[in-house]
């Protein structure tokens, strides 16, 4: 085996070389560096693994390819047996790696974000990681996923392969809910539809609701499955189910974001908790609120909860589930919004983060203490450095291991100021 390549010339895409993986990606993928410092991103590797690898796309700085032999194998890594993996899903990215392992390599990443991107020190980093470890590495239980994202193929609905648009169609998966699961195997659609289907089930009632692109009519699904086509809920059908996640229900329609699933849910609102600390009596910012999980849960014991989020379907969701609460629901932009003085601010911004506009915004409301939630590395990174410039600092780092097999990461942070 060569040691990390000692290539002088460009090699062609297809081509094959060996070497040694350094560590994590955020995609996945393991990385592993050439004598000429050029980066390769690894599919299928480990770290400190000994491979050989097919290149499939060269840059100047970087290289991606795929692990084609496994030369000298980590000590955690394990064989998949999902058939739905095999077969080429590339939902499951981690899938080859111990659960352990996963949590480390997850960990591993966010460090490196906070310390390279967010600028923060790395032995403090350690430390409040440790500080802020809860012992509950991996949250997600088999059948966790509630709500899946499918493509179509030729009638049929599936996941899809990892870097491609090509479509597996399901065997069996251990990460989605069966009754999710049943509407993927047994669900046809006109064979000459493209885009997406969106399933979604509820695991404390068992309602289901599948939106469909074009028409909802030639869609055959199990007769309890609510069928709604995104045309009609732009023209105003309400759909919705009930959820129960952090020990009370909620209300989710068919077009609002709720957390993958509500094992999923119940920890992030135990992660925020513990990063908020005390909220009784406290007036609390809920930025980004989706439906209200944290304001219906932090917020309970709030003097006064502001929730804002753009989403109208969720905004309406929020109305129900905060019911009986001192609440301002305010549906639109966090960067539009006339700030107001608070003592705690929730943030979970979508993947892009808070950026400078978010930021900006919410650091008006010259509140005491900050709680983001970040499920992108790479802009959690970003939104630290940002708050950190405008005077907080981080006091805690909780890693949620939300999504086991995957390399998707949720990241709480407290900050103080």
């Amino acid at each position: 085996m060569t040691s990390t390549g000692s290539r002088s010339k460009k090699q062609s895409k297809g081509q094959t070389i060996e070497m040694r993986l350094d560590g994590p990606a955020s995609d996945g993928a393991s990385v592993g560096r050439e004598v000429s410092g050029r980066a390769v991103f690894c599919d299928g590797g480990l770290p400190g693994e000994a491979v050989r690898v097919e290149l499939s796309e060269e840059r100047k700085r970087f290289a991606r390819g795929h692990v084609v032999e496994v030369l000298e194998a980590h000590n955690d890594r394990i064989v998949p047996t999902c058939p739905t993996h095999a077969a080429g899903c590339g939902g499951c990215d981690l899938g080859h790696a111990s659960p352990h392992l996963q949590y480390e390599m997850k960990r591993q990443i966010v460090a490196d974000a906070l310390v390279r991107i967010g600028r923060m020190d790395a032995s403090l980093v350690r430390t409040l990681m440790e500080g802020s470890f809860n012992g509950d590495a991996t949250i997600g239980a088999a059948g966790y996923r509630t709500t899946v994202r499918a493509a179509f193929s030729n009638g049929r609905a599936g996941y899809r392969k990892r870097s491609s648009h090509d479509v597996v169609l399901p065997i069996a998966c251990g990460v989605v809910h069966p009754l999710v699961e049943e509407m993927l195997l047994l669900g046809r659609f006109p064979k000459e539809s493209r885009g997406e289907v969106v399933l979604r089930a509820s695991a404390a009632t068992g309602e289901r609701i599948a939106v469909v692109a074009g028409s909802a009519d030639l869609v055959e699904l199990p007769s309890d499955v609510t069928v709604v086509s995104r045309d009609e809920l732009q023209a105003g059908r309400k759909v919705s189910l009930s959820e129960h996640a952090a020990m009370r229900s909620w209300q989710v329609s068919a077009e609002s974001f709720f957390q993958a699933g509500p094992t999923v849910a119940t920890a992030l609102v135990e992660a925020v908790q513990a990063a908020a600390g005390p909220t009784g009596n406290l007036k609390i910012v809920d930025a980004y609120a989706g439906i209200g999980l944290f304001g219906g849960t932090i917020g309970a014991h709030a003097r006064q909860i502001i929730s804002l989020e753009q989403s109208r379907s969720s905004t309406e969701d929020a109305r129900v589930n905060l019911v009986g609460l001192p609440a301002s629901i305010i549906e639109g932009s966090v960067e539009d919004w006339q700030t107001v003085p608070a003592d705690l601010v929730i943030a979970d911004p979508a993947r892009r983060g808070l950026q400078a506009a978010g930021v900006a915004a919410l650091d008006r409301c010259r509140a005491p203490r900050f709680v983001l939630v970040s499920c992108d590395t790479g802009s959690l990174g970003r939104d630290v450095g940002l708050l950190t410039a405008c005077g907080y600092e981080v006091d805690s780092v909780r890693v949620i291991n939300a999504f086991p097999d995957t390399s998707h990461i949720e990241t709480v942070v407290g900050l103080t100021r």
